[in-house]
């Protein structure tokens, strides 16, 4: 068997998604809609805001509460409640302290009238920055350190000669030369410990850069077999510490999600699902995918409810002996028509996709992606589950830096939601594994033709959104694009 290796290219990114830190949840709390945003620290321990927001303008009590993973909900703090935002009916904010690297979830709790419900949100923590000084504030820090540096000088002199003398009292010259040898001694003394100290600042610093998140690689290699050329992806750590310690679960039936989008133009598109031939080894045999260069983007979600996202590029010889599907959800998209919030796009044969969010989208606010798929006359098209979901979009921008994995939930990954449930029940298997089902389920949303894909856009720039929906006629999964401008 011969092997083609290809070169590795890596990004720097957060978990769960690639440049797009903050979690977006769109579900329910019980009798009570909410949506939910989670905007994780960069420094761990460090503090998260929680942003609540009800679909009704219920008067309810709203409580927050960090949960990590190997702490459960029973060795947790209690939760803490998010004061509602003054000049609103329905919007609370509040702040939790993620103490700890690792998978955490956010149980939001909403107490009326109605009665009382939780929302898991999972969130991952571990710090993915640093927190760097300003030129500014670097120079008047040393300036006082110099002045201090200086005073101490100047104490350590009058100590040794001035201060020891009565009242009235004139220095002699041995008080003098008392003192100068005092102030001689000292001077490289203090300069020592500022040295030591800066050194040990420096050293302080430097474990932590090294203890960083970073995220997991992938190796890649196209194996050329008897069915074809094969994708091989093995997925392995690249941080200091273990950010991969435990087992793949499925997410949506699949136990990896792999986006497959055509280098430099983003002119193709292809959603794939490796099987896990062992752990952390996934293939798949891409059929429909053309000769050429790509980027690959990988979803996976860990039994701890951590969710990661691994990124490549590819140099594909094509897979001639390959037509058929390898699963039955593997999708492409071949097409270069790009849509707009002014300009629909045809899938299929007889449908289209239209943008029917706001016109202008801002960054760092959160936001609804809004679309409908309609027929020949115009009219909504019911839609069946593709994967439990009335749809899946992708989001890229131009240059790369940000990609996420969208939902009509939002951001979070359904797998995850329903491990931190299974833990918190006792639902686990025999080895401490969280039991759950094997089959995708789907989640209970409209398949109305009408999609919403909450999201908060990172950063201002030009994105492409691939949205894949599979109508109640026919096997087949339609993929529509839009290209968005954001302020």
């Amino acid at each position: 068997m011969k092997r083609l290796a290809l070169p590795l290219a890596l990004f720097l990114g957060l978990t769960a998604h690639i440049g797009s830190p903050n979690v977006v949840y769109d579900g329910d709390a019980g009798p009570y809609g909410v949506r939910v945003v989670v905007r994780p620290p960069m420094v761990v321990p460090g503090r998260a805001e929680v942003v609540v927001q009800l679909t009704t303008t219920d008067k309810a009590q709203v409580s927050i509460r960090p949960v990590f993973w190997r702490a459960g909900v029973a060795g947790s703090p209690s939760g803490d409640d998010a004061p509602r935002v003054a000049g609103t009916a329905n919007v609370y904010i509040g702040q939790i302290w993620l103490m700890s690297r690792g998978s955490y979830s956010v149980y939001v709790t909403v107490t009326g009238a109605r009665g009382s419900g939780t929302a898991i949100v999972p969130v991952t923590s571990f710090a993915t920055g640093r927190l760097r000084l300003s030129k500014g504030l670097a120079a008047i820090l040393i300036v006082l350190g110099g002045v201090l540096f200086v005073g101490m000088i100047t104490i350590v002199r009058a100590a040794t000669g001035e201060a020891l003398l009565e009242p009235g009292e004139r220095a002699t010259e041995a008080t003098k030369r008392r003192a100068r040898v005092a102030t001689i001694v000292a001077t490289p003394v203090l300069a020592l410990l500022v040295f030591g100290g800066a050194q040990w600042w420096g050293s302080v610093d430097g474990d932590y850069e090294r203890t960083m998140y970073r995220p997991p690689a992938v190796d890649v290699q196209v194996r050329q077999e008897n069915v074809g050329n094969t994708l091989s992806l093995r997925v392995h750590d690249t941080a200091a510490f273990h950010a991969i310690f435990a087992p793949v679960i499925p997410d949506h039936g699949k136990m990896m999600h792999l986006f497959v989008i055509g280098a430099r133009d983003h002119g193709f598109f292809g959603h794939f699902h490796p099987e896990e031939v062992d752990s952390l080894h996934f293939a798949s045999r891409l059929a429909g995918v053309p000769p050429g260069k790509y980027r690959l983007f990988g979803d996976i979600v860990l039994a701890n409810g951590l969710s990661q996202t691994v990124t490549n590029t590819l140099d594909w010889p094509g897979n001639a002996a390959q037509t058929a599907p390898q699963d039955p959800d593997d999708s492409t998209w071949p097409t270069a028509v790009i849509g707009s919030v002014t300009k629909p796009v045809g899938i299929g044969t007889d449908l289209t996709m239209v943008w029917t969010g706001a016109a202008s989208l801002a960054s760092g606010e959160p936001a609804d992606l809004r679309f409908e798929v309609r027929d020949v006359r115009g009219a909504v098209a019911p839609l069946a589950p593709y994967m439990g979901m009335a749809g899946h979009a992708v989001v890229l921008s131009q240059d790369e830096s940000v990609f996420v994995h969208l939902h009509p939930m939002g951001t979070v990954a359904a797998s995850a939601q329903q491990t931190f449930a299974a833990r918190d029940r006792g639902d686990t298997t025999a080895t401490g594994r969280p039991r759950l089902a094997a089959d995708t389920v789907t989640m209970s949303m409209p398949m109305d033709g009408h999609l919403d894909f909450p999201y908060e856009f990172p950063k201002p720039g030009r994105y492409r959104i691939w949205v894949q929906v599979r109508p109640v006629t026919g096997a087949q999964v339609l993929t529509g694009a839009f290209d968005l401008d954001v302020r």
